[in-house]
């Protein structure tokens, strides 16, 4: 592989990189500020991922113009299509964390009292967090063997977010059935917390696509 061919590459992981952090960082003040009540935190969310859109922008730029200039093949054409395809799901986890934090802070600032369901939001968020975290271990990750293990950990990780949901949405309904007039807090509520579930699948798909470029394959997503 050519030097200079090898260090696009190199910056193009790590442009990818900087970008998933970013977002796991923003992940952590919206979780935070759920924890802690902390409308602050959630503004700070939001503001961390107002350019995400952009910043994939120049990352599938970038990608586009190597795919251009250097023609590569078998493996090396795997890494770059993978990375163009992570930036546009960490793209997406971004959307659903400044729509979680968005509900976080009106949730907040109003009345609604979540306190019957606040210890399974919680391990929800522990668990989308533990998906995401790995999902961006995997990125820079070179071993196959550590990969499908980080896969089987994203893997449990979603079932058990769908797991949590299914209970957030029957304690939910519950709470709707003793405090109607709140209904529609409850399910805007849960509108949020979908969007969770839904971090957890795109890091599983980050995790196929990193497994994709060091295995080869058929790409399912």
């Amino acid at each position: 592989m050519l030097k200079n061919y090898k260090e696009i590459l190199d910056k193009s992981r790590n442009r990818v990189l900087d970008f998933a952090n970013d977002i796991l960082r923003a992940c952590d003040l919206a979780f935070d500020s759920f924890k802690q009540s902390d409308e602050q935190k959630a503004n700070e969310a939001r503001v961390m991922l107002k350019n995400a859109h952009n910043i994939n922008s120049k990352i599938d730029n970038e990608i586009i113009k190597t795919l251009a200039l250097f023609s590569p093949e078998a493996r090396d054409l795997r890494v770059v299509i993978a990375h163009l395809k992570i930036a546009s799901e960490l793209t997406r986890i971004s959307d659903y964390i400044r729509s979680c934090a968005k509900s976080i802070k009106m949730q907040i600032s109003g009345e609604f009292d979540l306190s019957s369901l606040k210890d399974d939001t919680i391990s929800y968020m522990l668990s989308t967090r533990k998906s995401l975290e790995s999902a961006i271990k995997s990125i820079k990750t070179d071993s196959v063997e550590k990969l499908e293990e980080l896969y089987r950990t994203v893997n449990v990780e979603e079932s058990k977010c769908d797991d949590i949901h299914s209970i957030l949405e029957h304690n939910a309904m519950q709470q709707i059935c003793i405090t109607p007039d709140m209904a529609k807090d409850f399910v805007i509520f849960l509108k949020s917390m979908r969007k969770l579930e839904r971090i957890s699948d795109r890091s599983l798909n980050i995790v196929k696509l990193s497994l994709f470029a060091h295995m080869g394959g058929k790409l399912k997503l």
